[in-house]
């Protein structure tokens, strides 16, 4: 059986592309990072969702010294250009996410590497682009030790699709929305008005569906 390290955030993309994984009859291994700011309730999602999946345990790698831009803000920085970054956007956050897990994918012989990066997300944040991770596995084939003899592949099977089309596919394979968190804020319930919260909104409208979660606006 092929091992398969699916990154998870927590929200609706990643949990799709979880039970994604799970539709290949893959064994998964969870991954998921804990950096500054990140919401608690995103890191509670992941326990829920992979519990109701049955994965192997997650492993929880700390980056306490990545930061978003509007932290970065308060600290002060010299690229300047940072400042129309869109919300939410971290400097190299993929370039490390998916190097670290490129480090555990050879330790464990495990084949793929899941990320759950839809069709909208490389407009704000270039480093989720099909580009992106072409490149990326070559760099996997050109720095992986073992490589030839056990190869690592990043797929992103939502990629082109439109938020949208990932909550349809959802449905279809039954992903607990639940259980998922979208909001950038640590809350009770969603912000509501958030960008990610927006799109995750505008996404149920389109299909039709009520959206399982509470909104405070």
């Amino acid at each position: 059986m092929e091992r398969a390290i699916v990154l998870l955030s927590g929200g609706v993309d990643s949990a799709v592309t979880l039970w994604w994984a799970k539709q290949q009859d893959w064994q998964i291994r969870p991954l998921t990072f804990d950096y500054f700011g990140r919401p608690r309730r995103e890191q509670d999602a992941v326990q829920h969702l992979t519990a109701r999946a049955g994965t192997a345990a997650v492993r929880q790698v700390n980056l306490p010294f990545l930061k978003e831009v509007d932290d970065l803000k308060k600290e002060g920085f010299e690229n300047q250009t940072l400042l129309q970054a869109p919300e939410g956007y971290i400097p190299g956050r993929n370039l490390i996410f998916y190097g670290l897990a490129g480090y555990f994918a050879e330790i464990e012989s495990a084949r793929y590497i899941l990320g759950g990066h839809n069709g909208i997300d490389p407009e704000s944040f270039p480093d989720s682009s099909p580009k992106f991770f072409n490149f990326l596995n070559s760099v996997f084939h050109l720095s992986l030790w073992s490589y030839n003899a056990s190869p690592v592949k990043i797929l992103v099977p939502l990629s082109g699709k439109s938020k949208e089309d990932v909550v349809r596919l959802g449905l279809e394979m039954k992903v607990p929305f639940d259980l998922t968190w979208s909001c950038y804020w640590d809350r009770d319930v969603h912000c509501g008005t958030c960008v990610s919260c927006r799109e995750r909104r505008e996404a149920f409208a389109k299909v039709g569906v009520p959206d399982p979660v509470e909104y405070e606006t």
